[in-house]
């Protein structure tokens, strides 16, 4: 099918497209419609599907074929006349059906108005000029990761008549009630509290420093104005404490015999080789994604672009949803998280318009460097994406791709990777400030498909148990 397309800007990223479709393929739509009303409508003396065109037209007229006519065809035109135009629009097109004239033998000529998805040119993308962080592990790094092994490993040793102090452990049991009444996480026997943590109460860090073994506590708590549980929140809790052992952490040695207990290796030189092996190769993938930013960031700091408002509202949407469904995840809502993070409604959808403006604009360009170097996703390229992430979640690939296919995801995809082979473009012809031009990893710059971390302090909310603080 071949449709004639023009298209006329309204204003901003609005266009008005005029499609006409030949007089001959108007004919075939009309003759596609009369058989299939033949199959719909009974006619005495006729079989469905066999009746005449001529005993159709007479018996309905002509108004019900034009109007399967405009329902089956015109959005298969209008989507033609969008490839024809190279244009991707971002929302449902305004179509004046009623002024659509359906005839035989005459072409079929309509005209919709629709917002689409900007397009930008960029130019001097080739030979940019970043620095890449450091990448190999130094000293200091491998020193901290060791200590941190000795952490993890340390011993717990009880010491008679030693008043806590901060980084001390103590072994309390606890009751707590809220107007003489226990609540859920109130009470607990040989629980052991590191003294000086900042997810604590305050009030417990206070009251345990310098008690020692066998002193009992009564430690009153303010709870949170944002506690999940309304009939606790801004109460205050009353706390009975028992202090039946101070300890302190004991750091094993740096030696060999620590390596062996710690690791696969025997002795304290090949676990620092491995460490540092290990911190280099983490440095080396965030060195290589800072690049990719880097990179993204000199393309999009002065790029002038009119993003849609629409396209903008569609991502706050989204991740607003995703949000919530978090939350809800784990029993909290919108509300008590936006307080418990002292944060307004609005200043979280102002941040997440910020990244959609990010995001969009990344992909605007990644899109501009594609057209501009001809490049494409080829069908085995897709294949071979959607067999690598069902394999990843266990899945036949074929299903994989039905599912793709249900949700409308496959054009997602494959633009996705069409991103990725853009941006990977770019890095490969990048001047990296102590590589060679050319070295480069494999993750991507985020576009919209991908959801970022604006707002997203769910993740840093840590959930908290009776003593620790809550909210």
């Amino acid at each position: 099918m071949k449709v004639k397309a023009e298209k006329e800007i309204v204003e901003g990223n609005k266009v008005r497209i005029r499609v006409e479709v030949p007089a001959e393929e108007v004919t075939r739509a009309i003759d596609r419609a009369f058989r299939h009303l033949s199959r719909e409508v009974f006619v005495p003396g006729f079989r469905r599907g066999k009746v005449p065109r001529r005993v159709l037209q007479a018996r309905l007229g002509m108004e019900p074929i034009v109007e399967e006519v405009k329902q089956s065809h015109i959005p298969e035109y209008y989507s033609e006349a969008l490839r024809v135009l190279d244009l991707e629009p971002i929302d449902d097109p305004e179509l004046d059906w009623d002024s659509i004239s359906v005839e035989e033998g005459k072409p079929l000529v309509f005209e919709a108005e629709v917002e689409v998805k900007p397009r930008v040119e960029v130019t001097n993308y080739k030979g940019i000029e970043v620095e890449a962080p450091e990448e190999e592990a130094t000293d200091e790094e491998v020193q901290r990761a060791l200590e941190g092994l000795r952490e993890r490993f340390a011993q717990l040793e009880a010491v008679e008549g030693k008043t806590l102090a901060e980084g001390d452990f103590a072994l309390i049991d606890f009751d707590g009630t809220v107007n003489g009444q226990p609540f859920q996480g109130s009470a607990a026997k040989d629980y052991m509290l590191e003294v000086g943590r900042p997810d604590i109460w305050p009030e417990f860090n206070r009251e345990l420093l310098g008690k020692r073994k066998g002193d009992i506590l009564d430690i009153k708590v303010k709870m949170p104005e944002t506690h999940p549980n309304p009939e606790l929140a801004g109460k205050i809790a009353s706390f009975k404490v028992l202090v039946k052992e101070v300890k302190v952490k004991k750091l094993p040695e740096l030696n060999d015999d620590f390596a062996k207990e710690v690791s696969s290796f025997d002795t304290l030189e090949e676990l620092k080789a491995d460490l540092r092996e290990k911190i280099s190769r983490a440095k080396k993938e965030r060195a290589e994604e800072a690049v990719r930013q880097r990179i993204m960031e000199k393309l999009t700091k002065d790029l002038k672009v009119d993003i849609p408002k629409k396209m903008i509202d569609r991502y706050v949407e989204a991740r607003r949803k995703d949000l919530e469904s978090r939350l809800a995840r784990r029993d909290i809502s919108l509300d008590s998280f936006l307080k418990a993070a002292n944060y307004t409604e609005r200043k979280m959808e102002e941040e997440f318009a910020a990244e959609a403006e990010r995001l969009i604009k990344n992909e605007l360009v990644l899109e501009a460097v594609a057209r501009a170097e001809g490049l494409a996703v080829s069908d085995a390229e897709l294949e071979e994406e959607i067999l690598r992430r069902a394999t990843a979640l266990r899945m036949e690939a074929e299903e994989y791709r039905e599912v793709l296919e249900e949700r409308g995801l496959l054009d997602e995809l494959r633009l996705d990777l069409l991103h990725e082979k853009a941006l990977k473009f770019l890095v490969d012809h990048a001047v990296i400030a102590g590589k060679e031009s050319g070295e480069s990893g494999e993750e991507k710059v985020e576009t919209q498909g991908e959801q970022g971390s604006v707002a997203g302090r769910e993740e840093e909310t840590p959930e908290k148990e009776t003593p620790k603080e809550e909210g």
